[in-house]
């Protein structure tokens, strides 16, 4: 089976700009399952520079200046075109240009890779992706990381991006068990519609390493009866940082709290830092790479997973894979990779009904030793979307039979 993925790709694989998303399809592009070829048009990255990273032909495919194959769409079919373009204009809310670029180079990707199966990576790439197959019968998989449209009135942009495109596609998979309710109620697809697939880890570069513990810990002045608690996220008010801290000053345990990234709370964090002499408790770490993480979660003891609003956090799937424990922000519960009703992973707290007791409770609660998890690698993660694939590719094949055979 030939599945052609769109996206965007990281910087780190020739993308002009790095996301969430971005990480996800490329750690599934460079995963293999018997049966399924996989390729990727990424909407972000050059022809030149996708075909650099290919180890197949056309694993990767780029966008390339496609003027001739858009004048060819105005004239050759200037009604169809109209059509699309004011799809674009009032259903996407986009640049029509710009859509049709995305269009152009996409009918490329499935002139080149011939697939059997189209998988979506966000709501943006829905349109131009219907409007390339044309008359092929290729089923349209979306795979949503995080649904924004949160059914509100005044969303008119968001209601028109996903009730316009929704109809496009044969299929869904979500993140997180907020996806379910998501789905359902706000955007009314049926169960039988859609699946969870969570993202995943490369287990080869986040592992627990009782070595680098001791070294990073020797390194940051931390004495082993310390609990370090450790965020790996952007410095920001939504990813609650600066609340979880205060939090943390109530419990009076000895603690250390590790902040790694970067972004415009720090200002305020310090603020907070010095006006409670909390120099030696919370340190922050600034960047990393991500090569170096596994180092940080391998010394912390607890991970603090204090957003207030996720799609789902590779960060907290990180730090499960290394066996780290998680305090988590209630707000944010649905989007965990495991149960939240774990209670041996899992420390729920309402961070607008903090129980303080509770949390000092679970902290001394820890009787399990340390030890690295593969259940969510990223391998296993490809494997599901696999199965998914062919659930698709077998229903488009069943219903394409049955219109046959009525006509």
């Amino acid at each position: 089976m030939n599945v052609l993925m769109i996206g965007q790709l990281p910087k780190e694989a020739g993308g002009n700009y790095t996301t969430g998303a971005a990480k996800v399809v490329y750690e599934l592009s460079k995963q293999s399952v018997e049966g399924v070829t996989v390729y990727t048009f990424a909407t972000n990255t050059s022809e030149s520079s996708a075909q650099k990273i290919c180890s197949f032909p056309n694993q990767y495919v780029g966008y390339k200046m496609s003027i001739i194959g858009m004048l060819k769409d105005v004239f050759c079919h200037p009604v169809r075109t109209w059509r699309e373009w004011k799809h674009y204009i009032k259903i996407d809310h986009q640049n029509p240009f710009r859509y049709a670029f995305y269009k152009s180079n996409i009918r490329r990707a499935i002139e080149l890779t011939q697939p059997e199966l189209i998988h979506l990576h966000g709501i943006g790439v829905v349109s131009p992706a219907k409007f390339a197959i044309e008359e092929r019968r290729i089923p349209l998989l979306l795979t949503c990381h995080g649904i924004f449209y949160r059914g509100e009135a005044s969303d008119v942009k968001g209601r028109d991006r996903y009730m316009g495109n929704l109809p496009f596609c044969d299929y869904f998979t979500g993140l997180t068990n907020d996806a379910r309710n998501e789905f359902t109620d706000i955007l009314g697809v049926p169960p039988t519609k859609y699946t969870i697939i969570p993202n995943g880890v490369d287990t080869t570069k986040f592992y627990y390493s009782k070595e680098w513990r001791s070294k990073i810990r020797q390194e940051m002045n931390t004495d082993d009866s310390t609990i370090v608690f450790l965020t790996v996220a952007s410095l920001q008010e939504r990813k609650g940082q600066l609340a979880f801290l205060k939090i943390l000053e109530q419990l009076d345990i000895d603690y250390q709290y590790w902040l790694i990234g970067q972004g415009p709370d720090k200002e305020a964090i310090n603020e907070f830092i010095s006006n409670y002499r909390l120099d030696g408790k919370v340190k922050l770490i600034g960047y990393r790479n991500s090569d170096e993480l596994f180092k940080y979660y391998s010394a912390a003891d607890i991970y603090a997973h204090p957003s207030w609003k996720e799609g789902q956090a590779l960060s907290e799937i990180e730090a499960y894979a290394t066996g780290l424990r998680t305090i988590v922000n209630k707000a944010v519960a649905g989007t965990l990779v495991d149960n939240a009703d774990n209670s041996r992973q899992y420390c729920v707290v309402d961070f607008d009904d903090v129980r303080i007791d509770e949390i000092k409770d679970w902290l001394k609660s820890n009787d399990v030793a340390r030890f690295s998890r593969a259940n969510y690698d990223w391998q296993c993660v490809a494997d599901m979307y696999a199965k998914c694939y062919e659930k698709v590719c077998f229903e488009r094949t069943r219903k394409i039979s049955l219109t046959d055979d009525l006509s």
